[in-house]
């Protein structure tokens, strides 16, 4: 059960972490772009990496192209956004799971 709650801290902070950088990218005045642009802009060799990994060592073409370039074109605030509800979720989730739980005790007469 420990992994589990492991996992979630990570999400949870990986939820902070985007948060800051939508905070970031909200300051510079860049929520509005695309987030693939503001990703190419901030970063072009891990972004086509990224398409890389999962286009050709996965082999999920159909993958790239349905989920991830539509959520790429979104503004950046919303895909940002999303990113921060899903790992918050999933966090709370690993954490709900990992929980320790507490025995029942039986009156012994």
């Amino acid at each position: 059960m420990s992994i589990l709650r492991f996992l979630g801290r990570i999400m949870i902070l990986l939820s902070v972490a985007l948060t800051a950088i939508g905070i970031y990218v909200w300051l510079g005045g860049r929520g509005n772009e695309p987030a693939g642009q503001v990703w190419f802009d901030a970063h072009q060799f891990s972004l086509n990496y990224t398409q890389v990994i999962i286009q050709r060592h996965l082999g999920l073409d159909g993958f790239w192209f349905d989920s991830v370039l539509p959520y790429l074109q979104r503004p950046a605030w919303e895909a940002i956004l999303w990113g921060i509800i899903a790992t918050l979720v999933l966090g709370g989730i690993l954490l709900w799971l990992g929980r320790a739980r507490r025995r029942r005790r039986t009156s012994g007469i």
